[in-house]
């Protein structure tokens, strides 16, 4: 039986400032902007094969459960990079199987970093 779909083609994730979430989510994460859509207000991050796409909202209400998670394949090497880098981090989860630590992007956005063996 095949799916109906057959992946997900990309995360809204809303900002309130796009040039300033746009230099973070290049410089500081070192992903590659897209495009961009000023008069839209929208940007897509290119991040492997589900891009992020940032939405210009007027204010952003951050949730208490992280939209997405990054993977990495060496979390303790994101976590000491995120930190050295000046961004706020929690502490690093042992779940059993997987791993995971929550950050914030410069609206607050909370956002999870997961390793688990592939």
């Amino acid at each position: 039986m095949s799916t109906l779909f057959n992946r997900i083609d990309t995360v809204f994730l809303q900002v309130t400032d796009m040039e300033i979430s746009i230099k973070w989510y290049t410089e500081v994460l070192g992903f590659q902007l897209r495009w961009y859509h000023k008069e839209s207000g929208y940007a897509a991050i290119n991040i492997g094969e589900t891009p992020l796409t940032l939405v210009h909202a007027n204010e952003v209400t951050p949730g208490t459960h992280a939209p997405f998670n990054f993977y990495t394949s060496d979390i303790k090497k994101a976590y000491e990079t995120l930190v050295n880098l000046g961004v706020e981090v929690e502490d690093i989860e042992d779940h059993g199987d997987v791993m995971s630590f929550h950050f914030k992007d410069p609206d607050n956005n909370l956002l999870g970093v997961c390793y688990f063996e592939e």
